[in-house]
């Protein structure tokens, strides 16, 4: 997929810099659609600066200056911490439509954590094939999300970043804007989402079924 750049015209109507996003790969109306997010924030008066990070979805932006004096548009690099910035917003957008979708499958609105916010994770979810997530109300730093196994007995849970958590395990990304009150189950390939009465399964939704489970 080739490379997409779009640039904010700002210059001579708020007197505020440019903004740049790339999609090294991604398509032009994704280019698009997180460009008109910073368009919408500048005509009502924020003002972004270099060095700033912005969330958008759950992921996180940072605006880093260019030699032209404009602002270029970078995102974070999946497994390493601390964070590795990489130009371009691409994981941005894919993850934010993705995380829409698996919400609309169970008529939930997304609650978007921040990867910055901390969930639970039990001593043997990382290195387990199948896994359960559980979330709870958010409160503050915490996203809410407990991440396990059906064969956990351990109460020695951690915390860990949501960052961290999908870096090593990027099969739960898609699910962390399930609202809470909602789980996930995954167990022989087979992913069942449910919230409140809403059961859905990836043996009836093509979109489950075609999950990467890459970031």
């Amino acid at each position: 997929m080739t490379s997409t750049e779009m640039k904010s015209n700002f210059q001579g109507q708020s007197g505020h810099p440019n903004i740049v996003v790339s999609m090294p790969s991604g398509p032009e109306f994704g280019a698009k659609s997180i460009l008109s997010y910073f368009e919408d924030a500048v005509s009502q008066g924020t003002v972004f600066r270099a060095g700033e990070t912005v969330q958008v979805g759950w992921m996180m932006l940072m605006l880093k200056s260019t030699e032209g004096g404009e602002l270029d548009v970078w995102e974070p690099r999946f497994g390493e911490i601390p964070i590795v910035w990489e130009r371009g917003a691409s994981k941005t957008y894919r993850q934010l439509i993705v995380q829409k979708s698996v919400a609309e499958l169970v008529g939930a609105e997304p609650a978007f954590p921040s990867l910055r916010q901390s969930g639970v994770i039990s001593p043997d979810f990382m290195a387990s094939k199948d896994f359960q997530m559980f979330r709870d109300q958010p409160t503050g730093t915490d996203s809410g999300w407990l991440f396990t196994t059906e064969q956990n007995v351990s109460s020695d849970g951690r915390l860990a970043s949501l960052f961290e958590v999908a870096s090593k395990r990027p099969e739960i990304i898609p699910f962390l804007a399930l609202p809470a009150a909602s789980s996930v189950v995954l167990k022989d390939g087979q992913v069942n989402i449910s919230y409140g009465k809403k059961v859905v399964g990836s043996d009836s939704s093509d979109l489950l079924r075609r999950l990467p489970g890459r970031p």
